[in-house]
């Protein structure tokens, strides 16, 4: 084995400098494969799921009744619930979701709730969230889905916890 130095000839020298300015030269003059981001947005699959959103019914209600079943099977356990009930008041008038609800004939004057569960804390930590789709999967109510909105940025840690607001707030499809 000879370890002795390669010396390298003026010839090869211009040789391998030839061959990079033609490189460059070849590259120079195509269109660029990159885009500008801020300006043009990246065409992304139909199919494609990025980040949870909460659904809601046509008269604005969540779709969540609170079962749990997301934040159970959430394997970075970025999902948190605390459970209420569905508070009529003493006087409410019923929507019509709860009009067809026939649980609700029997319900006394100055009963508050009916048993009915809703979220009444339903957080997920956007830092925590691998989109594996597994609480769009298990929800029996279709109330979690994954979206398409890939652009999410934080400042800080605490904005990366999105509250039932916010999760709702960029839906797309409205459920009967």
């Amino acid at each position: 084995m000879n370890t002795g130095k390669i010396e390298t000839s003026v010839f090869e020298i211009a040789k391998n400098l030839l061959v990079g300015i033609k490189t460059t030269l070849k590259t120079f003059f195509r269109k660029p494969v990159t885009f500008e981001y801020p300006r043009e947005k990246l065409k992304i699959a139909p199919r494609f799921r990025a980040f949870p959103r909460l659904n809601v019914n046509k008269d604005g209600s969540l779709r969540c009744v609170a079962c749990m079943l997301c934040m159970t099977i959430c394997p970075s356990e970025a999902i948190r619930i605390i459970a209420g009930y569905v508070d009529y008041g003493l006087e409410n008038e019923l929507t019509e979701r709860e009009k067809g609800n026939h649980s609700l004939d029997n319900l006394a004057k100055g009963v508050f709730d009916d048993g009915r569960r809703h979220p009444s804390l339903f957080e997920i930590d956007m830092l925590r969230c691998i989109c594996c789709g597994y609480c769009e999967e298990i929800c029996p109510e279709e109330a979690i889905e994954l979206d398409g909105n890939y652009e999410v940025a934080f400042y800080s840690r605490g904005e990366s916890v999105y509250p039932i607001e916010k999760l709702k707030m960029n839906f797309k499809r409205k459920y009967t």
